[in-house]
């Protein structure tokens, strides 16, 4: 195998499949990203069995033939190359010959049909979306879900898929996240998966959030498959019954309150540095156009804080976990958010102020 490229287009390539590299040490082969040289690019690929990502990388192909080289030194190998090109070549004797400017490397291959066969796609319908809309969605999401392995159909995100409309969904049982989407054309049938933090966490990495082009996906109760012009990343789903999360959005809230989301996230972080030596809380408690914000700890002092706010509805007061309302407040790229309280224990929300697609929804914790 011969071939020359750009080594920005082989970095790019490289960290595009290489978070996929596994690793666990017991199959040595699955340490490595597969490379094929065929027509004018390569194509790479790594995977760990659970999630696979492969990319195309354009090239001057001089001889074909494939090769599974390190990841891990692979990787760190291009990043750190001068050159504009890179030079590769595999001897008779198995060993590749990576340069570039003035640099030159040698790094022993593993044959590429020991790399195992990526799982079929089932490419009878896919689903299509603008990368950006996607990216924003999973952003919107991917946070609610839960660390907790206890119940392992909550660690990941519900993508419902129905007619012309995607829906992802994500929950710890104490907050849910909830962002609807527009496909570019219907689907003939729904379906639905629960697809693990970890993929969508790279797939939004891949993605551009400004691009419109789109990306094709599908779910089914194997696999889930996102597709780029050049990438593709094929996933396990998690098996389990996703629970009914829209018996949670709030029917009703006797309390509205609109504000600047960055006002609001920034109050919010200054009184939580009280209770660092337990669970962060923040006290909200909202009479005319005031909000007040306040948080305690016995052995540390205490915080105040007003915002000035445009309020519908009664006054109200209740308690948050500070952390439930600061990573849903990043997560949003709005100006302004409206946050719906609800009487007592009952759920209180968080959405965007002109989103009408979005829904945050978080549960109040009872204090003294």
């Amino acid at each position: 195998m011969e071939f020359i490229c750009q080594r920005e287009e082989l970095v790019r390539g490289v960290a595009t499949v290489e978070r996929a590299v596994s690793t666990k040490e017991n199959m040595p082969i699955l340490e490595g990203i597969y490379v094929r040289a065929q027509g004018d690019r390569l194509h790479l690929v790594a995977t760990d069995l659970e999630m696979s990502i492969e990319c195309f990388v354009p090239a001057r192909v001089q001889k074909e033939g494939t090769a599974v080289l390190s990841g891990k030194m692979l990787g760190q190998i291009v990043r750190k190359l001068a050159g504009e090109e890179v030079v590769y070549r595999t001897g008779e004797n198995g060993v590749a010959e990576i340069a570039s400017g003035r640099s030159r490397f040698t790094l022993h291959t593993m044959a590429g049909d020991e790399f195992p066969s990526l799982p079929e796609v089932d490419e009878d319908e896919m689903g299509r979306v603008s990368q950006g809309a996607l990216r924003r969605m999973i952003r919107h999401t991917l946070f609610a879900a839960a660390t907790d392995d206890s119940r392992p159909f909550l660690t990941g995100v519900f993508v419902e898929l129905e007619s012309d409309e995607i829906r992802l969904v994500a929950t710890d049982s104490n907050r849910l996240a909830f962002h609807k989407g527009k496909l570019a054309q219907p689907l003939s049938q729904s379906r639905s998966a629960i697809v693990p933090v970890r993929t969508l966490a790279e797939l939004m990495r891949i993605l551009e959030a400004g691009e419109e082009s789109d990306v094709e996906f599908i779910v089914s109760q194997s696999q889930a498959v996102f597709r780029t012009p050049n990438v593709q990343v094929i996933s396990r789903v998690i098996d389990g019954q996703f629970p009914d999360y829209r018996r949670v959005f709030p029917k009703e809230q006797p309390t509205r309150v609109r504000l600047d989301r960055d006002e609001f996230l920034a109050a919010v972080e200054r009184v939580s540095l009280v209770a660092r030596r337990s669970t962060p809380v923040v006290r909200l408690a909202v009479a005319e156009n005031i909000l007040t914000l306040t948080s305690r700890e016995a052995e540390v002092g205490q915080a105040y804080e007003e915002l000035v706010v445009v309020k519908e509805g009664d006054d109200n007061e209740t308690a948050y976990q500070s952390r439930y309302l600061t990573e849903a407040l990043r997560a949003m790229d709005s100006d302004e958010v409206e946050l719906g309280l609800g009487h007592g224990l009952r759920q209180g929300s968080i959405v965007p102020v002109g989103d009408s697609d979005y829904l945050y929804v978080v549960m109040p914790v009872r204090v003294g």
